[in-house]
C-alpha cells in the first residue's frame, strides 16, 4: 500500500504564515511611534494597514500594504519589504498581483545582496510579468538546489503556474502534487482543487500513458483517479480502497468531488426543444460567425438535428452579451446550446442551472480556468494538432527531433504541447530553435539548429548537416512555413522529414502559395482533404458547399461537427465516436471533445492524403474507445461518410 513521503519541511498553513507576520508587524509598529516626523507619520499609517491585513487574514491586502510600507522607509529596509510584498502575493497564489507589485518595485538590484536564491525567484516572476513565461520557467528552473522550505514552496507554485500558462497541464499538475507535502490541511485543499483542474485539461490518451510510466505513488493515485474518474465512475469506491493513505482521500477532496457525481455530470439533452447558436454576429466576428452558422445550417438541412429548431442568437463580444444570450436561449426552453464562442465569454456559463440545457462550449477556457461541470468543450486546438504531430512521428517511426518556431505565445504552446508529448512516448527533442513573427530570412537561426557546415570554402556551397535528427517539427502558419521550408531545403534538411500543424493549410486550393510547403506533413480535417480529391471522394460535395459559404472552410467544418455533437450525444455518452468533418469525435466523461484528425502531405503544390499511422504502435497505449475500429455507427443506421454532420 502506497504511503506518503514524508514532508520534506514543516508544513504551512496560511493562518500560521500571517500569525508569524503578526509578531513581527507588531514589532514594527511599536518601532514607529518613536517620532511624530510626518515621514514617521505615513510610516505608521503603513503599518496600520500591515496589521490590519494580518489580523483579516487577507494576504492579498497585506501585500500590498507591504509594498506601502516600503516607500516610508530606504536602502536594505526598503528592499526587503518590497521583496516580501511579492513572496506574500506568491504564497497566497495571488500571481497576478506578485506580478503587479515587482513592476512597482525599486530595490531589484538589491535583492541579490539579500538572499541571491530569494533574488531568482523574484527574477523569474519579473519576467513573466515582461511578457516572457518561457525565460521565467528557465530561470526557475535553474536555481540551484536545495533550498529552504519557504523558497522551495514558491519554486514549486510558479513552476506550476507557469507550465499551465505555456499550456502544459501535465507538467502543472506534477508541480501541484510536489508542492503538497509543503502545505497544511487548508492549504492543501485548495492545491488538491488545482492539481484537478490541470488534469481535466489532458487528453485521455496522454493522462493513461503518464499513469503507466509514473514512478511517483501520490502522483501516480492523482493519474489512475482522473482515469477512473473520466472511464469507469462506478469504480471510484474501488480507487478508494486501493489508495486509502492517498492525499485526496486524506484531505477531503474526494468527498468534495463526489463519488456519484461523474455519472450525472454529462447528460443527453431533453427529447424536445429547440437548439440555440450563440455567436457574435458585430463586425470585428462577423466573417468568422457566418462561416459556423453556414456550417451548422448545411448539418441542419441534411438531418443532423432532426426536427429542432435552430435558433441563432447574437452573443455580443463580451461576457454581458453572452449572458444575455443565455438567458435568452433558457427563455426559448432550448434543449441544447451551442457556444458561446469567444474564450472570455465561456465564464458565464457558470449561470446555467444544473438543470439546464446541454452547453458545447465552442472554444477552450482560459488559461488556469476550467468549464463548468456539465459542459462540453468542443475547439480547434492548435495544441491537441501539436499533440497528435507528435504521436504521428513516433509511429512513422522517429524518435529524435528539432523544433523550430514562431516565437509568440502559439508558437511557445503548441511547442510544449508537442516536446511533452514526443517526450512522454520516449522520444527526445534534441534540439530547438524560434524566430520572430514577421522574419523572412532563418539563416542563422536555421544554421544553428541544423548545424550547418560546408565541405571547403571554395566551390559551390555543399552544405553538411547534423546527423542526430530524425524529423523536424514546424510550429508555424501557411505563409510563414512558405519561407521556412526552401531554406531548410538550402542548408541541405531536405531529406529530413518535417511535420506542420493544421492552421498551415487554410483548406483552399492554392497550388502556387502551397508549392513552397512541399514534403511537410500535417494533421487535417477530412473535409479539407476533400478539395484536391476527385469527385469520388464522399466528402467532395461538402467542400463545395463550404467553398460556396466563404473563404474559411476549416470553420464551416467545425460549425457542422457542433451540430452532429448536439444531435448525436446519446451516442457519444456511451462511449461511442462520431467520424466528423474535422476528424473522428468522441467525448470524455468530463465533457472535452478529442478528435482524431485525419494526415495530408504538401506535394507540388496540393495537400495529399497519407496512409494512417497505425495507432497500435504508441508505447504502452490502450486504444480508447473512439479508437475501436467498431465504434458505435450513426444512429438511424447511415453512414457518416455520406453526409457532413450523422443524422439524430
Amino acid at each position: 500500500m502506497p504511503t506518503r513521503p514524508r514532508p520534506l519541511a514543516q508544513p504551512v498553513t496560511r493562518r500560521a504564515l500571517l500569525a508569524s507576520l503578526l509578531t513581527v508587524g507588531l514589532t514594527l509598529g511599536g518601532c514607529a511611534q518613536v517620532t511624530t516626523a510626518p515621514q514617521d507619520d505615513e510610516r505608521e499609517a503603513a503599518q496600520v494597514q500591515v496589521d490590519q491585513a494580518i489580523r483579516a487574514e487577507d494576504p492579498a491586502a497585506l501585500a500590498r500594504a507591504r509594498m506601502a510600507l516600503s516607500q516610508t522607509t530606504s536602502g536594505a529596509a526598503r528592499a526587503e519589504q518590497q521583496l516580501e510584498a511579492l513572496e506574500t502575493a506568491i504564497d497566497a497564489h495571488e500571481l497576478a498581483l506578485a506580478r503587479e507589485l515587482y513592476q512597482q518595485a525599486d530595490t531589484r538590484e538589491r535583492w541579490q545582496s539579500i538572499n541571491s536564491r530569494r533574488a531568482a525567484i523574484a527574477r523569474g516572476l519579473g519576467e513573466w510579468a515582461d511578457g516572457d513565461p518561457e525565460r521565467a520557467r528557465r530561470t526557475i528552473h535553474r536555481i540551484p538546489l536545495p533550498l529552504d522550505a519557504d523558497t522551495e514552496r514558491r519554486r514549486l507554485i510558479l513552476l506550476g503556474a507557469l507550465e499551465s500558462e505555456l499550456g502544459n497541464p501535465l507538467s502543472a499538475a506534477r508541480y501541484h502534487a510536489a508542492l503538497d507535502d509543503q502545505l497544511g490541511d487548508e492549504d492543501q485543499q485548495a492545491n488538491h482543487a488545482r492539481l484537478w483542474n490541470r488534469l481535466t485539461e489532458v487528453p485521455t490518451d496522454r493522462l493513461r500513458r503518464a499513469a503507466e510510466e509514473a514512478d511517483n505513488q501520490p502522483f501516480a493515485g492523482w493519474l489512475d483517479l482522473a482515469l477512473t474518474y473520466r472511464e469507469r465512475p462506478d469504480r471510484i469506491d474501488r480507487w478508494m480502497d486501493d489508495h486509502r493513505a492517498h492525499p485526496a482521500i486524506e484531505s477531503g477532496f474526494i468527498e468534495m468531488l463526489g463519488a456519484s457525481e461523474p455519472t450525472v455530470r454529462l447528460r443527453a439533452p431533453a427529447d424536445t426543444g429547440p437548439v440555440a447558436v450563440l455567436l457574435p454576429e458585430g463586425e470585428r466576428y462577423a466573417g468568422i460567425s457566418q462561416e459556423i452558422r453556414a456550417g451548422i445550417e448545411y448539418a441542419r438541412d441534411n438531418g443532423a438535428l432532426g426536427k429542432r429548431e435552430v435558433l441563432f442568437i447574437d452573443s455580443g463580444g463580451d461576457r454581458i452579451g453572452a449572458s444575455a444570450a443565455l438567458e435568452q436561449a433558457q427563455r426559448a426552453e432550448a434543449a441544447v446550446i451551442i457556444g458561446p464562442l469567444l474564450k472570455e465569454q465561456l465564464g458565464a456559463l457558470t449561470a446555467l442551472p444544473a438543470d439546464g440545457p446541454l452547453a458545447i462550449a465552442l472554444n477552450t477556457p482560459p488559461s488556469g480556468e476550467t468549464l463548468p461541470g456539465g459542459v462540453v468543450s468542443f475547439s480547434l486546438s492548435p495544441e491537441q494538432d501539436a499533440a497528435a504531430v507528435a504521436q504521428r512521428m513516433w509511429t512513422d517511426g522517429h524518435r529524435r527531433a528539432a523544433i523550430f518556431s514562431a516565437d509568440q505565445q502559439l508558437g511557445e504552446r503548441t511547442r510544449e504541447a508537442f516536446a511533452n508529448e514526443f517526450e512522454l512516448l520516449g522520444g527526445e527533442v534534441v534540439d530547438r530553435a524560434r524566430f520572430d513573427s514577421g522574419q523572412t530570412d532563418f539563416s542563422s537561426e536555421l544554421r544553428g539548429l541544423l548545424r550547418v557546415r560546408t565541405k571547403s570554402d571554395d566551390g559551390p556551397f555543399q552544405p553538411i548537416i547534423r546527423d542526430d535528427l530524425d524529423a523536424i517539427f514546424l510550429a508555424a502558419s501557411g505563409d510563414e512555413l512558405s519561407l521556412v521550408v526552401p531554406q531548410l531545403d538550402y542548408f541541405g534538411a531536405e531529406d529530413i522529414p518535417r511535420y506542420g500543424l493544421g492552421l498551415a493549410y487554410n483548406g483552399n486550393r492554392d497550388p502556387r502559395g502551397d508549392a513552397d510547403k512541399n514534403g511537410v506533413i500535417i494533421p487535417i480535417a477530412p473535409m479539407l482533404l476533400a478539395g484536391t480529391a476527385g469527385p469520388e471522394d464522399p466528402l467532395r460535395l461538402t467542400y463545395e458547399q463550404a467553398q460556396l459559404a466563404g473563404s474559411l472552410p476549416r470553420l464551416f467544418a467545425f460549425g457542422a461537427d457542433a451540430a452532429a455533437l448536439a444531435g448525436r450525444m446519446q451516442t457519444l455518452l456511451k462511449g461511442g465516436a462520431i467520424d466528423g468533418l474535422t476528424g473522428q469525435l468522441s467525448v470524455t466523461a468530463t465533457g472535452v471533445v478529442e478528435r482524431q484528425p485525419r494526415w495530408g502531405q504538401f506535394r507540388d503544390g496540393l495537400l495529399k492524403p497519407v496512409d494512417p499511422a497505425p495507432a497500435a504502435t504508441l508505447p504502452g497505449s490502450i486504444t480508447s474507445p473512439s479508437q475501436l475500429p467498431n465504434a458505435v455507427p450513426p444512429e438511424g443506421g447511415a453512414s457518416d461518410g455520406d453526409r457532413p454532420a450523422s443524422t439524430p
